[in-house]
């Protein structure tokens, strides 16, 4: 996956551009695959090789319910509308892109909802990582919903800005890879942090893309990107805070 990223940003130097919106159309159908594919991969092991063999588990070891099933469902969706949607872009499929924006709304709203039960109903249950509490563990879900939905309607707000709409949809979707990035082999065990900083190499790779095809960044990922790190110094102050457990476990428990 790195080394998919990295061929993606660097492979479109200025010098080496025959047509940049060709270009454009190869990456981000590209790094939209290259999510779908991370997702994939990443829950393989806990629940969708559970699901084939009808063993499913979430990575605490529970059974899933209808809930988590759904969020599943809402979730992969969101990804493959994110690749069938930059795809009708490569082909000039504009119109039918924007009536496709519509379902990606609602969509967008279902996930949050429901992302945020999933997260309530774990957190009820006790799940979360060994020495954690599940009610200050609930920041991390949460942060990941907030962002995602904070980009999403910067997305939809900026429709008509097409350079601004793109960038702004990597960012969206890139803060739904921690969780399945989380669970690839070894992350955990260098700390559940560690899949945030793996998570920025999709920003990054727009960033360098950026960089490579037209001399400069645009200054959507430079918020976007420090948005994202102080959502993470967030939710890390959160984690330690004993008014944030309760005030969680008073309006939700």
């Amino acid at each position: 996956m790195l080394i998919s990223l990295a061929v993606m940003a660097t492979a479109a130097s200025p010098r080496l551009l025959v047509s940049p919106a060709a270009s454009d159309r190869k990456f981000y159908t590209g790094i939209a695959i290259a999510m779908l594919l991370t997702a994939l991969f990443g829950f393989s092991r806990t629940y969708f090789f559970g699901l084939i063999s009808g063993h499913a588990r979430t990575i605490t070891g529970r059974v899933p319910n209808t809930t988590v099933h759904l969020h599943a469902l809402l979730f992969v969706s969101w990804l493959v509308l994110f690749i069938v949607q930059t795809s009708l872009i490569a082909t000039h499929r504009v119109k039918v892109h924007r009536k496709l924006g519509y379902f990606g709304v609602a969509l967008a709203a279902a996930m949050i909802v429901v992302g945020g039960r999933t997260a309530v109903e774990s957190a009820r249950l006790g799940a979360a990582p060994p020495g954690a509490n599940s009610w200050s563990f609930i920041a991390i879900p949460f942060g990941d919903i907030a962002t995602f939905a904070i980009f999403v309607i910067a997305a939809v707000l900026s429709r008509n800005n097409k350079d601004r709409h793109k960038r702004l949809m990597i960012l969206a979707s890139a803060c739904l890879m921690a969780a399945p990035l989380a669970r690839f082999p070894g992350v955990l065990a260098i700390g559940a942090l560690f899949s945030y900083v793996l998570m920025l190499l999709f920003p990054i790779a727009g960033a360098v893309y950026d960089r490579r095809s037209r001399g400069r960044v645009h200054p959507v990922y430079w918020w976007g990107l420090a948005l994202i790190v102080v959502g993470v110094m967030v939710r890390v102050a959160l984690l330690g805070s004993s008014t944030w457990q309760h005030a969680m476990q008073s309006l939700f428990g």
